[in-house]
């Protein structure tokens, strides 16, 4: 698990030493969880895992079935940022990790976005992403840090 969190720290890095702009620009989160899929699928290439599929706001691949959407709780879901091999293989989906991003000043808040990914690192829910992040771009000091992260079943 620790060479996953390798993967995103190193996008991360890559993106706060080069795009910065995005940020002291209040870009949309989109442009921004875009760019950092770049530096994530760069960030693979060199790794255990460069057979794996960056895509951001992919809304396919329910439990069991490659081409419905997904669902969680009776409502249709889409995650920001996923790591993937698109498709099921005879064993079924084999899904690497999940990000949700959010701006720091979101008059939201996150709390929808992390349960989200606790669900989606679950068993219970057949998504099985092996971990989930919560990234969130802090406009205060300018830069994409991890807020937390979510293990498969806390593995």
């Amino acid at each position: 698990m620790e060479a996953i969190r390798n993967i995103l720290e190193t996008a991360i890095n890559k993106f706060n030493e080069n795009d910065l702009y995005l940020i002291e620009n209040d870009l949309s989160e989109r442009c921004i969880c875009g760019r950092l899929a770049c530096y994530i699928q760069q960030a693979l290439m060199t790794s255990q895992f460069s057979e794996y599929t960056v895509d951001v706001e992919y809304n396919r691949g329910a439990k069991g079935k490659d081409k419905s959407p997904k669902f969680l709780h009776d409502k249709l879901i889409v995650v920001d940022l996923i790591v993937h091999k698109r498709g099921q293989t005879e064993y079924g989906f084999d899904n690497l990790f999940c990000v949700e991003m959010k701006k720091s000043n979101s008059r939201y808040g996150y709390s929808s976005d992390k349960a989200r990914l606790k669900d989606m690192t679950n068993y219970d829910y057949g998504y099985n992403y092996k971990c989930g992040y919560m990234v969130i771009v802090d406009m205060k000091n300018k830069a994409l840090m991890i807020e937390s992260e979510y293990r498969l079943n806390n593995v």
